[in-house]
């Protein structure tokens, strides 16, 4: 695949250069429009999928905007790294395929942004870092939509904006909105009897008989969207090697064309984590905090401590000490 992106790297370079030297439009625009770099949002973190313009670098020096666009080869890995500078502000990205992200704005002299630091590390939580250094305010995760559902308004105003210079088409808050519109329908509903009705379709994968195999698997396509998470969480290496054939075909299927996380997955994958019932917690909808106490009830077995009938100011400090337990156990 790089030999096949070297070879077609020259003629795209210089049409890329050509092209820049044109355009009025900052570069990374141009790079998002034209889909010459792939990247997608996977199990809630931001990643670097591909790339259509080989190893390169570019600059563009346009009526005192400045920008470099660098794509490489790091140690195996592909990674990108683009900056931009002008007047008001400088905007860094670094992202590289082994999950790696660190996304930087800082304003220049009259610039009104906020200082932002996205910061993405192979098994450490998500770190947003706003505010001056003397006035910071951290916020940290354990995925993207963990960190949209915890802090919506910190995340629309000046996180999902930035990200959005990668993919215009992400709609990542309006995603997140769809994630918690789900977790939300779905209270009340025998996920446990599902998962068992799925682990025995699996198993059945594998069955001897053709007959058996081919029902197995047109009930695993159509089952509930839901299906799709608990699928791409199996333990292939527990499976033969005709359940992981049809797996893997159903879970291609499924998911379509695109790579990134979809509304239904996400709540799958959510509902059984604890953190993000005690963010819904403190939503200032009453129907929100009521059902949300239910599920972490029902989730750790024991009663919370929270009035959920209570404003989320007079909460907090409930909610702080339920979180303490949470982090605890």
């Amino acid at each position: 695949m790089w030999l096949h992106r070297m070879a077609t790297a020259g003629i795209l370079t210089v049409w890329l250069a050509a092209f820049c030297a044109q355009a009025q439009e900052p570069l990374l625009n141009q790079v998002a429009q034209n889909k010459w770099m792939q990247f997608s949002v996977a199990s809630g973190r931001v990643s670097l999928d591909g790339t259509r313009i080989g190893i390169q670098s570019s600059n563009s020096d346009n009526k005192g905007r400045k920008e470099q666009l660098n794509v490489r080869n790091d140690n195996g890995e592909l990674a990108m790294t683009y900056e931009r500078t002008s007047a008001d502000e400088s905007l860094l990205f670094d992202l590289a395929s082994g999950d790696r992200v660190r996304i930087r704005r800082t304003p220049k002299g009259a610039g009104s942004a906020v200082p932002m630091e996205f910061v993405q590390l192979p098994n450490e939580k998500l770190v947003l870092t706003l505010g001056p250094a003397d006035h910071q305010q951290a916020y940290r995760a354990a995925s993207l939509w963990h960190l949209l559902i915890a802090q919506p308004q910190p995340c629309k105003q000046h996180l999902v904006p930035v990200l959005e210079m990668l993919r215009p088409d992400w709609k990542l808050a309006e995603t997140a909105a769809k994630v918690e519109q789900r977790l939300l329908q779905g209270v009340g509903r025998d996920v446990a009897a599902e998962r068992s009705r799925w682990a025995a379709l699996v198993a059945q994968l594998g069955d001897n008989r053709f007959a058996k195999r081919e029902a197995a698997d047109r009930a695993l396509r159509a089952a509930d969207p839901l299906v799709l998470g608990y699928l791409r969480q199996l333990e292939f290496g527990c499976l033969d090697a005709e359940q992981q054939f049809r797996v893997r075909r159903i879970v291609d299927a499924l998911s379509g064309q695109s790579s990134d996380d979809a509304p239904e997955q996400v709540a799958a994958t959510l509902s059984g984590d604890p953190t993000v019932w005690l963010s819904l917690l403190g939503r200032p909808e009453p129907s929100t905090r009521q059902t949300a106490a239910r599920q972490l009830v029902a989730l750790l077995g024991e009663p919370i401590g929270v009035d959920p009938a209570a404003d989320p100011a007079t909460q907090e400090p409930q909610r702080e000490q339920l979180r303490a337990r949470i982090e605890g156990k």
